[in-house]
């Protein structure tokens, strides 16, 4: 289960980040960046699912507060 989101999640960070558009996007090899925010998207959904007393709100502001600013830079638009 947990390499499913990780293969899905990992082209979505790439395409993500291939349009380059987001201010504050670091030259970082993006393979590489990719997986690490991957990784930890998927470590906490997996925590989240293995405790029952958390919610989806938890698992929302644990996922906002963890995610780099250039992430949501204009996630309105």
């Amino acid at each position: 289960m947990y390499e499913a989101p990780v293969g899905h999640f990992s082209d979505y960070a790439l395409a993500f980040m291939a349009r380059g558009d987001r201010p504050g996007l670091p030259g970082a090899n993006r393979p590489v960046m990719a997986q690490f925010m991957v990784h930890g998207f998927a470590g906490a959904i997996r925590a989240w699912l293995n405790d029952p007393s958390a919610t989806k709100n938890d698992w929302v502001d644990a996922s906002v507060a963890c995610a780099p600013a250039w992430w949501a830079a204009d996630a309105n638009s």
